[in-house]
C-alpha cells in the first residue's frame, strides 16, 4: 500500500495522484502530531476556564448565541464532521473517488 506523510509541506501533485488511484496510509509528521496536541491543549484550557468561544462550546451561524453544555461539546464537535461528510447521487467508482 502506499503512503502520504501530511506535515508543513503541501501535498504534491505525485502524492494526490496516489491517494486518487487507490487506498494509501496516511500518517502524520511528528511536528504535525505536536500541532495536534497543542490545539488539542489549547481547546481543553478553553473548556476547563469557561471562556465562550465560537463553535467551541456555542452552535454554529444562527446558533452562535446559544451555550452548548460541557457534557455536549464532543457531540458538538462529531457532529459537525459528520455533517460536512456527505454525499448526494449514485456512488462514485473506485477510479474517480
Amino acid at each position: 500500500m502506499n503512503a502520504i506523510q501530511i506535515g508543513a509541506a503541501p501535498l504534491t501533485l505525485a502524492q494526490l495522484r496516489l491517494a486518487r488511484l487507490g487506498p494509501v496510509a496516511v500518517t502524520l509528521t511528528d511536528a504535525a502530531w505536536a500541532d495536534v496536541e497543542r490545539g488539542s491543549a489549547a481547546i481543553q484550557a478553553i473548556v476547563a476556564e469557561g471562556r465562550t468561544v465560537y463553535g467551541v462550546n456555542t452552535g454554529f451561524g444562527l446558533l452562535a448565541n446559544t451555550s452548548i453544555a460541557p457534557g455536549d461539546l464532543e457531540t458538538l464537535q462529531k457532529n459537525l464532521v459528520l455533517s460536512h461528510a456527505c454525499g448526494v447521487g449514485a456512488p462514485l467508482d473506485a477510479g474517480v473517488t
